[in-house]
């Protein structure tokens, strides 16, 4: 339902019995559909005729807590409440759906369970930390790779075997990961892959079963369960917690500060490093977590650029890539920009080669130019299309030209890019890989790490020049994923940068780091200090938009004065229109949220409102 309709009056008839949660099926315009129970109330309806409730459903009910819980996600993402039920509730489908092999577990019979050790070194202090959990309600854990969560989370769950227990991965790759050894005749495992009537089919089994695990993806965060215990956010700063492409626009990280304050379910954050909001929301005293690193080379590029091979090499990096393969174990170097170069530009007339289809950049190749957001490829130009003449300079390097330079560096070993478009097979055996986040998400195995002494982070400044608040947060976190990466295969790792003693201050103390950061954001009234949200207004007609948009500021100024909205302008501004605003970026004081976020209500569903933006 749109976000602006709340609860429908039925009239419960006599000798039926309902209270809130109830799954009822009701009369619904010319046909009958699923309905939860809202309130039980006593009257006659207002004075209305009103339709009666036709049936209760057996298969569908829920708690007053578990309904708080649906009525607390609607509310903070400005959607109605049948809006969240919709997406959280599967559809029941017509024929009965026979039970996977126990063998197999939840999956559709590609999931086995696996064995899962750990080192005996390591075994004492992820027991140490289950400890340390049984006595908190909630916690942040710093943990290298999924290993090492999969084994704290199963110790837990040997610990605590009457509790169901909530485990949220950000991908279907580390559901299916996570599942392959913690998968049992109590595991039910859900990605979104399954049909409508098998995915029913889980939704009652682990609601239904006192104990358990249920392991998913981000759409199970909304799978609550009467009595969970707790809730396992694994990878806990990956954007994909967050649903960013359509509604209800719900955030994971935030689900789970639900579940914890509606059910009592405790709460545990597990990732390679906290986020700023980890550190608000927790508090020091619940971050937990082993300290150990792996041997760490930070190379100043500042110094080592000069007598280099290569600007992308620095000295450091061809000694220890030397010295790695001389123990014959690879290398692994991050590099996350794909093509030979990051893009072409005219140097007569400053021309940079945007892509026809959707506006991006198109990155030069040997032979082609290709867009990497829409795929778009084309030859590569001999001359400038805007004026002609054929001065085409590559600007920056792409992971070929590193390739290349490393090729040239190390002649007799094999060297390979792998990303997305790089066969993986033909390429992960190469003695120096150059990989970009591609292989983090969809290629490396930490159950079965690869057998590599280095992995290098070519160019661990990228990230701190985004125009973004996060900035700094989003590169640590790459540099400690990268870490946890050569943490795993027993590797030294080595990151390159301009500014070494930002990185050497971070990475052997990244809470520091980031309190430094929280205590700039409170200067500059920056999350969390402050609630971001957009709003962006797609109406039928292009000249609708500028009406639409100002009904929305003048809704948001009723209520919050002091809320900072900064309009953008439409990309379909036509000839003669002037500046057309559809968007909106909000700035939100702490004390006005609530306000906000009613004001949002009446507004129709032309207006895609996102109240957790990552950005």
């Amino acid at each position: 339902m749109p976000r602006r309709f709340d609860v429908f009056d039925y009239q419960i008839p006599a000798g039926m019995n309902l209270t809130r949660g109830s799954g009822v099926r009701i009369p619904f315009r010319f046909g009958e559909m699923r309905g939860i129970v809202a309130h039980v109330t006593d009257g006659a309806g207002r004075g209305k005729t009103i339709k009666p409730v036709s049936a209760i459903l057996s298969d569908l009910s829920m708690t007053d807590d578990e309904l708080s819980c649906f009525e607390d996600v609607a509310f903070d993402t400005a959607q109605s409440v049948s809006a969240v039920l919709h997406a959280t509730i599967p559809i029941p489908g017509k024929r009965l759906v026979s039970p996977p092999s126990p063998s197999k577990g939840e999956g559709r019979g590609e999931v086995y369970v696996s064995p899962l050790t750990i080192s005996a070194r390591e075994a004492p202090q992820i027991s140490q930390v289950v400890t340390e959990l049984s006595t908190r309600s909630e916690a942040f854990v710093a943990i290298p790779d999924l290993k090492r969560a999969a084994v704290l989370i199963a110790t837990y769950r040997r610990d605590h075997p009457t509790e169901p227990i909530l485990v949220l991965a950000p991908n279907v790759r580390d559901a299916r990961l996570l599942a392959s050894r913690l998968a049992g005749n109590e595991t039910v495992v859900v990605t979104g892959e399954e049909s409508p009537a098998e995915r029913f089919r889980r939704w009652k089994l682990w609601r239904g079963r006192k104990t358990g695990l249920l392991v998913g993806s981000r759409m199970a965060a909304l799978w609550t369960h009467p009595t969970l215990g707790a809730v396992f956010l694994v990878r806990s700063g990956h954007p994909n917690h967050k649903q960013n492409d359509r509604n209800p626009r719900f955030d994971a990280r935030f689900v789970g500060q639900v579940l914890h304050e509606r059910l009592s379910a405790k709460r545990f954050h597990l990732d390679v490093m906290p986020s700023t909001e980890d550190l608000v929301g927790f508090g020091a005293a619940n971050l937990l977590g082993s300290t150990a690193r792996p041997e760490t080379i930070i190379a100043d590029m500042t110094i080592e650029r000069a007598g280099s091979p290569h600007p992308c090499l620095g000295n450091s990096l061809v000694i220890e890539v030397a010295q790695t393969l001389a123990e014959n174990r690879r290398v692994i170097c991050a590099y996350n920009l794909k093509g030979v170069s990051r893009r072409l530009q005219c140097a007569d007339c400053g021309h940079r080669f945007p892509c026809e289809n959707c506006g991006g950049v198109l990155a030069p190749y040997v032979t082609t130019v290709q867009c990497h957001r829409c795929g778009r490829t084309e030859p590569l130009p001999t001359s400038c299309p805007a004026c002609h003449k054929n001065k085409l300079t590559p600007k920056g390097f792409g992971n070929r030209a590193v390739a290349a330079a490393l090729q040239s560096a190390f002649p007799e070993a094999t060297v390979a890019c792998l990303d997305r478009d790089t066969d993986v097979d033909g390429a992960k055996d190469a003695d120096i890989l150059v990989v970009t986040r591609h292989y983090v998400e969809n290629v490396f195995d930490p159950f079965h790490p690869p057998d590599v002494g280095l992995v290098a982070e070519l160019e661990g400044d990228r990230s701190l020049f985004e125009p973004s608040y996060r900035a700094l947060e989003k590169s640590l976190l790459n540099a400690e994923e990268w870490r946890g990466i050569a943490h795993a295969c027993r590797a030294r790792f080595l990151i390159q940068t301009e500014m070494p003693d930002l990185f050497r201050n971070a990475l052997s103390q990244p809470e520091k780091a980031l309190l430094d950061d929280l205590a700039i954001r409170k200067s500059y009234a920056q999350p969390p200090y402050v609630r971001a949200m957009t709003v962006d207004f797609k109406p039928d007609e292009p000249d609708e938009q500028a009406r639409g948009i100002a009904k929305a500021i003048e809704a948001i100024r009723a209520v919050s004065p002091s809320t900072d909205i900064a309009k953008l302008p439409s990309p379909l501004k036509g000839e003669g229109q002037g500046e057309v605003y559809a968007s909106l970026r909000l700035t939100v004081p702490p004390s006005d949220e609530r306000a906000v976020l009613q004001a949002f209500s009446p507004l129709d569903d032309s207006y895609i409102i996102d109240t957790r933006p990552l950005e």
